[in-house]
């Protein structure tokens, strides 16, 4: 739960939420660019067509992040949990058609994503 209270008091600071803006939108962008992989693309396709995907998709998103987390390097691992950030961001509505399948996920990439991006934050407001 420290997380949760440590979110709130960063989504005060108004200029840390511009930046995080900033740098999801810097990142949907460098995502327009990147491969997806095979498998993505299958469960992502499938689920379009069927909603039993859902379970398999989600799975896979899951399966994504614990690797990311698991990298020795930061950047792999920072890139890795950027990249599944994106996909979630692009599922987009059904996140929120599906809040069962999808909650334990957004719980783990929220507390994954948002330290990262105070990280970054800090750093780049001490070096202006």
């Amino acid at each position: 739960m420290k997380t949760s209270k440590k979110l709130k008091k960063w989504y005060r600071d108004e200029q840390f939420v511009r930046y995080m803006h900033k740098r999801v939108n810097e990142e949907m962008r460098r995502a327009a660019n990147q491969q997806l992989t095979a498998e993505y693309r299958v469960l992502d396709d499938g689920f379009d067509r069927d909603k039993r995907y859902i379970a398999p998709l989600t799975n896979y998103l899951t399966y994504r992040l614990q690797l990311a987390r698991l990298q020795k390097k930061v950047r792999k691992r920072r890139r890795g949990i950027w990249w599944v950030f994106i996909r979630v961001i692009v599922l987009g509505i059904y996140t929120e058609h599906f809040p069962r399948e999808f909650e334990k996920l957004r719980q783990d990439l929220l507390e994954d994503i948002m330290p990262m991006l105070h990280e970054e934050y800090l750093k780049w407001r001490n070096n202006q």
